[in-house]
């Protein structure tokens, strides 16, 4: 089974944003530092967009076009990561 360049490209990125979110624990700079508490926050909700799109590209085509037209009651609600993505 082959992994697409994409996929391969989100989980290096995850990857990337965990270590720099740990490096930021670590340091111990969270609590006292505007810019490191600025810096997290944007790793965070970086992180949960490269999820939220590594989520999408692993679901196959029959379930992306089922979900497509399935009935959805979370429909219109949108996630915090919807708000941040470029």
């Amino acid at each position: 089974m082959s992994i697409s360049k994409k996929v391969l490209k989100l989980r290096q990125s995850i990857l990337k944003a965990n270590t720099q979110i740990n490096s930021i624990k670590v340091s111990g700079s969270l609590e006292t530092s505007e810019e490191a508490n600025i810096k997290y926050n944007r790793l965070l909700i970086e992180k949960a967009v490269c999820k939220k799109e590594l989520e999408s590209e692993k679901c196959s085509i029959l379930r992306k076009f089922f979900n497509k037209f399935a009935h959805n009651p979370n429909k219109g609600k949108k996630l915090i990561c919807d708000y941040f993505k470029s």
